[in-house]
């Protein structure tokens, strides 16, 4: 088990602990106050281990609605089992009578029906269909895109300094013609999905994908804390190296890919109408391009701009080539370039 996984389980129990802590103050019955505490941390701690050896898995591959509908179900059983556990807790504790003959008895089943079960559990349903289909719509959308057009974020544009990587696979062209469309597509959506998690573990938000290219992006602080920024390439080598034999066993080669990345400012905001998209207008995102377009030219796989290395702490971490003060295609001014490697 993960060290990540293990503080995922920790946070969501602890927060479940807090919610049961909240239902009893609300109540104003001290005396429920154990029963509903230890409710709160069961529906924390297995709606963690469904998220994070469940639905984080296989699910995340299904359809749209086949997702909200599983893990919508998922949470109305722990719930309903949570449910089932309070009221029997509820007679032990009225009756003075241990578990079994609590449970044989019948009476926490009549407890249950007379305190509306089927509404309590309808209105459950609706509340987490609901809340799933927001948590998918916003996974769909990226990293709080939702949020930001709920808020109005960019609906004035504003100016903002980010990090942008453009990666792209190596030898596309001639991997999609040996591979065909439809093989070529499968490609594309395995490595993409596969990517996905290093680049939320490394806070990147994903702006756009274009053809076999992906970019992402950091708000300056965030991409530079942690080093997050780089920590993202070499996160996805690590992805990528792992499921080394599932793509040669599929698809008859690994997915080889690079990346360029630049630092500056952007302005950004809303475009469009029945396609509303938030988007990123600025030299800095053509530099970011170009420099990744470097990569097939020098044959490297990662380069970044002396702005961009200059604003970064490698503590040691990576070592830097100096690859020369070149001018970009399309370009008037020479910028300078680095390559990187972890020690």
């Amino acid at each position: 088990m993960g060290n990540r996984k293990l503080i995922a389980l920790f946070e969501r129990s602890l927060y479940g602990l807090i919610l049961g802590l909240l239902y009893a103050v609300i109540s104003f019955d001290v005396k429920i106050l154990p029963i509903s505490m230890s409710v709160g941390l069961s529906i924390g701690f297995f709606s963690a281990l469904l998220d994070k050896w469940l639905f984080s898995g296989w699910l995340r591959r299904r359809r749209f609605g086949v997702v909200i509908l599983l893990r919508t179900l998922g949470y109305l059983g722990i719930i309903i089992g949570s449910l089932f556990m309070l009221t029997a807790s509820q007679v032990v504790q009225n009756y003075q009578v241990d578990w079994i003959p609590a449970f044989e008895s019948g009476k926490w089943t009549q407890l249950l029906w007379e305190k509306n079960f089927l509404t309590t559990v309808l209105i459950c349903f609706i509340i987490l269909l609901a809340m799933q289909f927001t948590s998918q719509v916003s996974r769909l959308l990226g990293r709080n895109v939702l949020f930001n057009y709920l808020i109005g974020r960019y609906y004035h544009p504003k100016e903002e300094e980010r990090i942008f990587m453009f990666l792209d696979i190596k030898s596309s062209t001639s991997l999609a013609e040996k591979l065909g469309h439809f093989q070529w597509h499968r490609l594309l959506n395995e490595f993409f999905f596969d990517i996905s998690e290093p680049i939320s573990r490394s806070k990147g938000e994903i702006y756009q994908y274009v053809g076999d290219e992906v970019v992402i992006s950091w708000p300056k602080q965030r991409g530079i804390k942690n080093l997050n920024c780089i920590r993202c390439f070499f996160l996805i080598m690590q992805k990528i190296e792992s499921k080394r034999h599932r793509y040669i066993k599929r698809y008859g080669a690994e997915p080889v890919f690079k990346a360029g990345y630049h630092i500056g400012k952007v302005v950004a905001g809303e475009i469009g109408d029945f396609k509303r998209s938030i988007v990123f207008h600025g030299d800095t995102i053509n530099t970011a391009s170009r420099i990744q377009a470097e990569t097939n030219r020098l044959d490297l796989r990662l380069l970044l701009s002396a702005r961009l290395l200059h604003e970064l702490d490698l503590k040691g971490a990576y070592t830097t080539d100096y690859i020369g003060n070149i001018l970009l295609r399309g370009k008037e001014e020479k910028i300078e370039l680095y390559s990187l490697d972890p020690v």
